[in-house]
């Protein structure tokens, strides 16, 4: 079993040998595979930080819910009123709650999940705080991990708490 902190840090630097010309060539095909899974659907999103896959167009597109941090490493959905945005403690965009929406997980068909490396067996390795591993127990909503191909790894990492994708979407292959 890898480290998993070790392996945040190699695969944080694989995504840095990315050049901006291929992160949005690579952001736009795999958004294009995502326009039809979310497309008339209730869905969880993010607002991509570093070198994360860029969703903005899907953002844009479609009306998605956004994550909010709450304490003890929670999250919440909420769907933004208007394009009021604050900037998290870490540096990530989310909805101002006094002009957004709370939306019930339970309600959310589609979750987005952004990761630093995957496994093939629809395993993904986050940044570290369990957010989305808390977030993604008891929904039934299709997980959907989305990440470059090169963020896939042949390490074993995965530990109990983990919770498997439905599927990873890549601009080569949708696992």
């Amino acid at each position: 079993m890898s480290d998993k902190k070790e392996l945040r840090k190699r695969y944080k630097k694989i995504l840095g040998s990315l050049s901006e010309e291929e992160r949005a060539s690579y952001s736009r095909i795999i958004c294009e595979k995502l326009s039809s899974l979310v497309k008339g659907k209730i869905f969880l999103s993010y607002s991509p930080i570093g070198k994360e896959v860029d969703v903005s167009r899907i953002n844009e597109l479609y009306l998605p819910a956004y994550p909010r941090v709450l304490k003890d490493h929670h999250m919440e959905a909420r769907l933004p009123k208007d394009s009021r945005f604050l900037i998290s403690r870490y540096g990530i965009a989310e909805p101002d709650p006094d002009h957004s929406i709370l939306i019930d997980k339970k309600k959310l068909e589609v979750i987005l999940v952004p990761l630093v490396a995957f496994h093939e067996s629809k395993i993904r390795l986050g940044h570290g705080g369990g957010y989305y591993d808390r977030y993604l127990k008891n929904t039934d909503a299709l997980k959907i991990g989305v990440a470059y191909e090169i963020q896939k790894t042949e390490e074993d990492f995965s530990q109990m708490h983990d919770i498997p994708l439905d599927m990873i979407v890549t601009e080569k292959s949708i696992y």
